[in-house]
Order: structure tokens, then C-alpha cells, then sequence
């Protein structure tokens, strides 16, 4: 059953015949007569009532007019609040970001984005990237840029890698720890990590896990855990906690002079930064604008480092 074989039935209804009905609906009569035909047909019962007299309903079709009427009623309610609300809306896009892209990544793109859609407003969501990969799959985000986290099943949704990542252990300036050369000598500091404050013992940076089990030093001690970058900064700037954050971090102005690396001589666990949306849900002309511009700009960073290096 479909809403245009129930607007033909009402149609020929009202109409009081298949010739009348056709014009009146811009169709073919003999397409007309198909699409009930096979109504009927689905269903096994006649709706109507084909004699020489005319067109009649038979007992059956006046009882499921009466459904057909609710349908195609409610069907054109929805139609007129799609239509009033598809002119009324503002056009916007929302975007979840983890710590790494809302560094740097993205207010650059922002800037450029507000420029070619000034029309389009873009609702932003900080968080951790397996909140923000949740409410991507539940649509309640558009998009994501998010650090990809270890063994990810993407599943329904679509993965574009935009760059690397290295994430360095800073502490404040002064830090008692700033000279030293090993991991071990920072196992005594407490550690601060972004994670899920909901949820006991819940963490994103599963590199801290994988750090301290590299180098065999056991499991460190959790000052806090943090979905807030800028809480996390103000731990780190007001306590001996070190944390292991984007290399990015350290060249923002906020920052700068107030939290050093303390550059050991373990190597860093690099991870992957990612655009990430469904591929089930088709993307807004917001949506996919940004799409492009975000992997644009990360394309053109990833050449001039390369020519740096």
C-alpha cells in the first residue's frame, strides 16, 4: 500500500470515476486504474465496484475510506510542517570535537567556514572522543573530529584519518620533575587524564594504559579524571600533576611559558586525528562544506610539515 494508490482511490471517490479522477490528478486513466487494481490485488478485496452504473465503493472500500482519509490527512499535516519548517529554520551543523582538533584544527577552519556560509551556524560539542562517537551513532551529532581511539570498529560510519598525532607528558613550569630523562623517574607524580566523569574509573586515553604497561611500571596514580580540557590545564598549572596531552597544547597562548614538556626517553605513542559522520545520514550542504574544508586544511598542514622536515 502506498499514499499514491491511497490518493487515487480518493480521488476516483470524489471524483465519481477514473476519467474525471485522472484529469483531475494530471495521470494517465489507465495508470490510474493500475495502482488501484494492484491495491486491491495486495489485499485480496474489492474496493470498488465497477459496474455499468458507474463507480461505487463496495461495503469494504466505505469502511477502509475511512482510514484512507486519516492517512492522507496526517500524511499532509506532515507535509505542511516539513515545508514550514524547512523555510523557517536556520541552517546549522553540529560538530563534536575532542581535545587534539579543538586545539587548532578546527577554530582555523571555523574562521574560513563562517566566511563562505555565513548563514550556517555551527553548534560545537567538546567532549571525549566515545561520548562524541556515541552520539554520532545516535544521531544527535552531525559530524565528528576526534581522536581515532585504539581498535576501532568503525562499524556505519565513515572514517576519513586526517593526520597523526604525538602526545607529550607535561607538568606546570617548575615542575620537580621537569629534569627528568625517564619514565620511571615520573611514576611517583599523580596523573591527570581525560575521560568519562560519569563512569567509575571510565578513560579515553588509553595511551597512559599502554605507556605504563610498555615499560612494565605498573598503573599510576589518578589525580582526576576530566572531560574539560580547560580543567585539565588548570589542574596541571596549579598542582605537580602531569598529563599526557597533543604537542599542539603547548603552542597555544594560554599555555605557553605555563606548562613545559618533560621530554623522556620513551618514545610516544602517536594516534590518529579523524572526521568521522554516518554513513546512513546524508550530510547537510553545511555539513559537507566543512567536510571538505576540514580535510583540506589538514591535507595542506601534513604538506607543510613535510617540507619542514
Amino acid at each position: 500500500m502506498s499514499i499514491q494508490q491511497l490518493r487515487a482511490l480518493m480521488a476516483v471517490v470524489n471524483h465519481g470515476g477514473f476519467r474525471a479522477a485522472a484529469r483531475a490528478l494530471n495521470v494517465s486513466q489507465g495508470g490510474l486504474t493500475k495502482s488501484i487494481a494492484a491495491l486491491e490485488e495486495e489485499y485480496g478485496i474489492d474496493l470498488i465496484d465497477r459496474s455499468a452504473k458507474g463507480v461505487l465503493l463496495t461495503a469494504r472500500g466505505e469502511s477502509f475510506l475511512e482510514f484512507a482519509k486519516a492517512i492522507l490527512e496526517e500524511t499532509d499535516r506532515a507535509d505542511r510542517w516539513l515545508k514550514t519548517n524547512a523555510n523557517d529554520a536556520s541552517p546549522t551543523v553540529s560538530l563534536g570535537i575532542s581535545i587534539e582538533p579543538s586545539i587548532r584544527l578546527v577554530p582555523a577552519v571555523l574562521q574560513d567556514f563562517r566566511r563562505i556560509m555565513p548563514d550556517v551556524a555551527v553548534r560545537l560539542t567538546q567532549g571525549i572522543s566515545h561520548d562524541l562517537l556515541s552520539a554520532l551513532r545516535e544521531s544527535k551529532i552531525e559530524l565528528a573530529v576526534v581522536r581515532l581511539p585504539r581498535n576501532f570498529d568503525a562499524g556505519d560510519l565513515k572514517v576519513e584519518r586526517l593526520y597523526q598525532s604525538e602526545p607529550v607528558i607535561v607538568g606546570r613550569a617548575g615542575h620537580p620533575g621537569a629534569r627528568a630523562t625517564s619514565l620511571r623517574d615520573l611514576v611517583k607524580f599523580d596523573w591527570v587524564v581525560a575521560g568519562d566523569t560519569s563512569q567509575q574509573g571510565a578513560m579515553s586515553d588509553d595511551s597512559i594504559w599502554e605507556l605504563f604497561d610498555r615499560e612494565a611500571l605498573g598503573r599510576p596514580r589518578f589525580a582526576a579524571i576530566s572531560n574539560s580540557l580547560f580543567s585539565i590545564v588548570s589542574m596541571l598549572m596549579e598542582s605537580d600533576a602531569l598529563a599526557r596531552v597533543p604537542r599542539a597544547l603547548l603552542e597555544h597562548p594560554l599555555v605557553a611559558k605555563n606548562l613545559i614538556a618533560i621530554p623522556v626517553e620513551e618514545p610516544p605513542v602517536p594516534y590518529w586525528i579523524a572526521i568521522v559522520y554516518k554513513t546512513t545520514r546524508r550530510l547537510s550542504p553545511g555539513g559537507q562544506t566543512l567536510v571538505a574544508m576540514i580535510s583540506s586544511f589538514a591535507r595542506i598542514s601534513r604538506a607543510i610539515v613535510g617540507e619542514a622536515s
